[in-house]
């Protein structure tokens, strides 16, 4: 059996808890504060290093499924994936319709469940089976590419995603800035194959300072309102600057075995803790209105935020648990036939 990957679990639980520190900013009243002073600044810089989450989980996918070959191999991936939504949708959608006040008739929920809003972060899952289809035809593709050509493509591709969101001004074009998916699966197989060396600490310094330099542009370029501030979107080529520093501080990192196996728990989790963490940001935020300011959100975040980052993954994994039992009867089923 081959030595797991600590570093890549540890990239796995990281960007989950980025995903719900980007949550905590929806629910702190973090958008409606007026964009000034050192807490505001500071909790923009957070805001902006969580955006790196998305590209986190991609970069893994392109990492781990770039050099599988074969069409089997990749789409029998789908099965669990799709799995894994039902069973979190067969969850939520009671708790969004008796708790949340989310009423919709059962023919709404039902074209919910099919165009993937039966979760309130379900586009996630929606864009991840479009990413698993093209999966074989994209490593086809950088199998055929040597090392100067691998290179042109993903610069290529930041070119066409990136780079239109680096600035305000629309200075190139901006039309295939929706394929960002690829573009990360991509950056994800190129560092598989170049395995790259940074220190990890350089790293990691690396996606701090940019995301401190992005929280001062913030607050910077306004006065009032965030909604008028510099905006971010997830292909954004500062987004994506410190997704790459973070992703190749930690994918070689080792660990020792009794943190390896805590974080390979934690990693087991992390699909299912992030289709169910709504569940957790519709109601826990509202327990503690008076911490909605920002010389609170350390307060909120470790007091709120944390805890709901161990129990998404505690669920994830009961949830996971639960998907890998029903496939493997699905599987077991369709071989006795």
């Amino acid at each position: 059996m081959s030595k797991r990957n600590t570093g890549l679990d540890l990239i796995r639980c990281i960007a989950l808890l980025l995903v719900l520190t980007f949550h905590f900013f929806l629910n702190n009243g973090y958008y409606y504060e007026k964009q000034e002073g050192v807490a505001v600044f500071l909790a923009g810089s957070v805001r902006w290093l969580s955006t790196s989450c998305i590209g986190l989980f991609l970069m893994l996918s392109g990492y781990l499924k770039s050099e599988k070959s074969g069409y089997k191999s990749i789409w029998k991936g789908l099965l669990p994936l799709l799995l894994g939504y039902l069973l979190a949708a067969v969850i939520t959608i009671p708790v969004r319709h008796l708790c949340f006040h989310q009423e919709y008739t059962v023919t709404q929920w039902i074209w919910k469940l099919f165009d993937f809003s039966a979760l309130y972060y379900g586009w996630y899952v929606e864009m991840f089976v479009g990413l698993t289809l093209l999966m074989p035809f994209i490593n086809i593709l950088l199998r055929q590419l040597n090392e100067r050509a691998i290179l042109l493509l993903a610069a290529v591709l930041l070119l066409l995603t990136a780079a239109p969101g680096a600035t305000p001004l629309r200075l190139l074009p901006d039309h295939w800035r929706g394929i960002y998916p690829v573009t990360y699966y991509v950056l994800g197989a190129v560092i598989r194959r170049k395995q790259p060396r940074i220190s990890t600490w350089f790293g990691i310094g690396g996606a701090i300072l940019t995301a401190l330099l992005m929280g001062g542009a913030t607050v910077l370029s306004t006065q009032e309102n965030l909604s008028e501030a510099l905006t971010w979107e997830f292909a954004d080529l500062w987004t994506v600057m410190i997704s790459v520093c973070l992703f190749m501080s930690l994918y070689r990192l080792e660990l020792p075995s009794k943190i390896g196996n805590i974080l390979a728990f934690g990693a087991s989790g992390c699909y299912g803790g992030y289709l169910l963490s709504h569940l957790m940001d519709g109601w826990c935020y509202k327990l503690v209105p008076q911490w909605h300011t920002p010389a609170r959100y350390p307060l909120t975040f470790l007091l709120i935020t944390v805890p709901s980052f161990v129990i998404c993954v505690l669920a994830g994994w009961l949830l996971q648990r639960l998907t890998g039992r029903i496939a493997f009867q699905d599987k077991k089923l369709l071989l006795t036939k």
